[in-house]
C-alpha cells in the first residue's frame, strides 16, 4: 500500500512544477576603457512547458512586452553602465517564472611587469 502511494505522489510532482528558462545571448558585454555605458541588442529566449501568457521586464526599469509562452526569440536593445536583470512572470498573477542577466564589465588591459633579472646578481 506504501508503495502504490509512493509511486502515485512522484507521478505527481512533474505536474506541480512548471518548467521555463529564460536564456540571454549574449550574457556578457565588455566595455572599452573610453565606453560608459553597454550599448548592445539581445536575444532573449524563453521557454515554457504551456502556451500561457508571460510579460518580460526588465528589473527596475519596468516591462518590455507580454507574449505567449510558444512565442519566437524577442530581441531587445539594451543601454546600460551595470548588470541587467531580465525577468519573465505570469501575466495572471505577477509571480516570477524565470529570470536572466546581462553582465556588464569595464575591460582592463593587463599590465605585463617586465622582469629583467637583477635578482640573479
Amino acid at each position: 500500500m506504501k508503495l502504490n502511494v509512493l509511486m502515485l505522489l512522484l507521478a505527481l510532482v512533474p505536474g506541480l512544477t512548471t518548467g521555463a528558462e529564460l536564456r540571454v545571448t549574449p550574457s556578457m558585454c565588455a566595455l572599452d576603457e573610453s565606453e560608459d555605458q553597454c550599448r548592445v541588442l539581445v536575444r532573449l529566449n524563453f521557454d515554457a512547458d504551456d502556451e500561457a501568457r508571460y510579460c518580460l521586464s526588465i528589473v527596475g526599469r519596468g516591462l518590455v512586452r507580454c507574449f505567449f509562452g510558444d512565442s519566437e526569440d524577442l530581441n531587445v536593445y539594451v543601454n546600460s553602465p551595470e548588470d541587467i536583470r531580465f525577468q519573465v512572470t505570469a501575466d495572471e498573477s505577477g509571480k516570477s517564472v524565470a529570470a536572466a542577466v546581462l553582465k556588464v564589465a569595464q575591460y582592463q588591459p593587463k599590465r605585463h611587469r617586465r622582469r629583467y633579472g637583477w635578482g640573479l646578481l
